[in-house]
């Protein structure tokens, strides 16, 4: 969400000929309600509750906003000094304000620059106006509105992110989501980062560590959110480039979305190579992307026009074209932007190599303007494709000379120098070896790309055996891929056991016996199909527990998931249930190997949300809904031991966890009529 920041003054204020004007009001009826019709978040320093130097908040706050209103109706030395700092520091989506009548004089330095009106006496009437006005200033491509810029263009705009620094807890919390490999815990935390003053650096935070666990859907959305406030964002636009294009090789979706998704990766691209403050790094990166994605579309006309039954000289025929040429052309500009960045190099040696043999077919000529043209291109091609047979394999030595075994970097490294043999190598065997190597510690999903490069040199008739042979070499290697049974994600929620002097009783101590019986029928049934479960629940006395050690003894998995760390939450929640507290003890214990996830690091909430009137107890419900969803799993399920009714004791129970399921429209729920125990 875009941030504001309100320069005005304070209270009630005269002009020069001692007119009372009353500035709170004027927020209140006028610039509140017109930043909310925008959906800005944001205040003056008033928003600012803790101890600290306010001027140095005050500073942040300027340089952190998207967009400033400024009201200049009156003289006031702290106004035009907070909007000084404001144009030296951001070209942008300033918007002044004045209120007429006033007898103070707009400064000569302001004469010529545009400000909205309004009336000092009516302000509510001119609400819709200013919404007007604030948005067209965020959706404006006019570079500048600050005269400092308009002064000195060449000057470098402050980077909000500088200051929007993420705090260490909620590093931390991102860092012990990805150490679960927990794709819904991460998008919970891409939800509450959401109008915290560090939203922007907290939601790129997630957004990477989203695309690590491949969670491209939560990643997708991280950064479109980021992209929403700050369209030319390079960091955005580059990771939008990249899920977009992996999304639209997902066959699931239809052609017409896949044409679409491939079309936005390419805008963003552009984005980022029209930028002209973007560094040399990123542009490399860009120009990698660009390179993919018309290698994507490429290929994607090469098998739309040659079918299954294609002799390779047809393949041959109708690889000869424009997109092919593009492709290699921006992996190389991208190799020559970063020597160090090896994996272009490869792609343009490979690209260059099939281009190169490709030019020796009759329709080569054909492709160019003239006969001279297509000479000359091929032999800057040759040229070019014996520069990068040296220079590549150097780049990718120097990277594996810098990289540990362990970084994930490492282990393409290795695939790439094996594709490097591939084409450069005399030798069958080292070569063959080099790839089995390389894919010993692998997965099947490393090989994929690796092995659709060279079934593409075996298509059009290019190192033919030498292709198949890897292949075939590589799969006896991976061995047969496991087949995996679909999962079951299968949520639990249901009523504690009831306290000491409870006036209408819902689950008697006594009755656990009754409760434990119709928990473990459904489980029972539920565990009676072709899919495998995987149970996610808290552990209260009473249900949860209950249920979880019913799992156990069917040998169901399930994973107890805490709002906070184990001793707290026994400490909270037990109170006189000795004997559940020891019981809660065991489930958690480390030697019976059930995992334990806790959402908090705390008693309570973590640090960075205390500001939040936030239940954490509800806050674990949503968490563990998160989780479920973001499974990937072929069904979700909660299985509520419930006695129906909607509002639950406190909302953060059994009811509000029935509820957030229905909310999401994709779960089912399998009741467990939790009256039974009562008759």
């Amino acid at each position: 969400m875009a941030r504001t920041f309100v320069v005005r003054p304070f209270g009630i204020q005269k002009d020069a000929s001692g007119r009372d004007i009353d500035f709170e009001r004027i927020h209140r009826e006028m610039i509140k309600p017109a930043l909310e019709a925008n959906g800005l978040s944001g205040d003056t320093t008033g928003e600012i509750v803790d101890a600290g130097n306010i001027r140095e908040d005050m500073f942040r706050l300027i340089l952190e906003a998207d967009i400033v209103v400024c009201d200049i109706t009156v003289r006031n030395a702290n106004v035009f000094y907070e909007l000084g700092i404001r144009h030296a520091l951001r070209k942008k989506n300033t918007v002044l304000i004045k209120g007429d009548p006033s007898e103070d004089k707009t400064p000569f330095d302001l004469l010529t620059d545009r400000y909205f009106c309004y009336d000092i006496a009516a302000p509510a009437k001119r609400v819709d106006a200013l919404a007007q006005t604030i948005g067209a200033s965020m959706a404006s491509d006019r570079l500048t509105d600050s005269p400092v810029f308009q002064m000195v263009p060449a000057l470098p705009e402050a980077d909000p992110e500088n200051v929007q620094v993420a705090p260490p807890d909620f590093r931390e919390d991102v860092k012990r989501a990805r150490a679960a490999k927990s794709k819904g815990w991460l998008r919970l935390l891409s939800d509450e980062v959401r109008g915290q003053r560090f939203e922007r650096s907290g939601l790129k935070l997630v957004a990477q560590v989203q695309w690590q666990v491949k969670d491209y859907e939560g990643a997708r959305e991280s950064w479109e959110t980021i992209r929403g406030t700050h369209l030319d964002d390079v960091a955005a636009n580059l990771a939008l480039a990249n899920i977009y294009e992996r999304q639209s090789g997902d066959k699931s979706h239809s052609p017409g979305t896949r044409a679409e998704l491939l079309e936005r990766s390419d805008q963003a691209l552009e984005r980022v190579l029209a930028n002209p403050a973007v560094i040399r790094k990123d542009r490399a990166e860009a120009l990698t992307l660009k390179g993919r994605n018309q290698k994507t579309h490429w290929r994607a006309s090469l098998e739309e026009a040659t079918g299954p039954k294609a002799s390779p000289k047809e393949r041959r025929q109708l690889a000869l074209s424009r997109p092919l040429m593009q492709s290699y052309e921006s992996y190389l500009g991208a190799f020559q932007e970063d020597l160090n960045h090896f994996y272009p190099g490869l792609v343009a040696l490979q690209m260059g190599s099939i281009l190169l043999d490709l030019s020796s077919e009759d329709g080569w000529n054909d492709v160019f303007s003239n006969d001279k043209a297509a000479a000359d291109y091929r032999d800057d091609l040759k040229q070019m494709v014996s520069c990068l047979n040296a220079a590549v394999p150097l780049s990718v030595k120097a990277a594996l000379d810098k990289l540990d075994e362990q970084d994930a970097e490492y282990r393409w490294a290795r695939i790439s120098e094996a594709d490097v043999l591939f084409l450069t190598s005399d030798n069958d065997r080292r070569v063959k070896k080099a790839y089995t190597d390389a894919f010993a510690k692998c997965s099947p999903f490393d090989w994929d790309a690796a092995r659709r490069q060279l079934e593409l040199f075996a298509a059009l008739d290019i190192k033919r055996d030498r292709a198949q042979t890897v292949i075939d070499s590589v799969e006896k290697v991976l061995g047969q891929a496991e087949t995996r049974r679909p999962v079951h994600i299968v949520l639990f929620a249901g009523h504690q056991i009831d306290g000491f002097g409870r006036s209408a009783p819902r689950f008697p101590a006594h009755k656990e016996a009754q409760a434990r019986a119709l928990i473990k029928s459904t489980m029972e049934r539920l565990a009676d199909t072709a899919q495998d479960i995987v149970g996610l629940g808290s552990a209260s006395p009473g249900a949860d527990i209950l249920w979880h050690e019913i799992c156990g003894e069917l040998g169901l998995k399930t994973i107890v998931c805490l709002p906070m760390p184990i001793a707290e939450h026994a400490r909270r929640v037990f109170g006189t249930h000795d004997e559940w507290r020891s019981r809660f003890l065991d489930l958690v214990a480390e030697n019976k190997g059930r995992q334990v996830l806790t959402l908090s690091d705390r008693d309570g909430l973590p640090r960075w949300l205390e500001t939040r009137t936030i239940d954490p107890w509800e806050r674990g419900n949503r968490w563990v809904l998160k989780m479920a969803l973001a499974w990937g799993a072929e069904r979700v399920s909660l299985v509520a031991f419930w006695d129906g009714k909607k509002e639950g004791v406190g909302m953060s129970g059994t009811a509000h966890a029935v509820r957030l399921a229905g909310e999401a429209g994709t779960v089912h729920l399998e009741r467990i009529d939790s009256t039974q125990v009562l008759t």
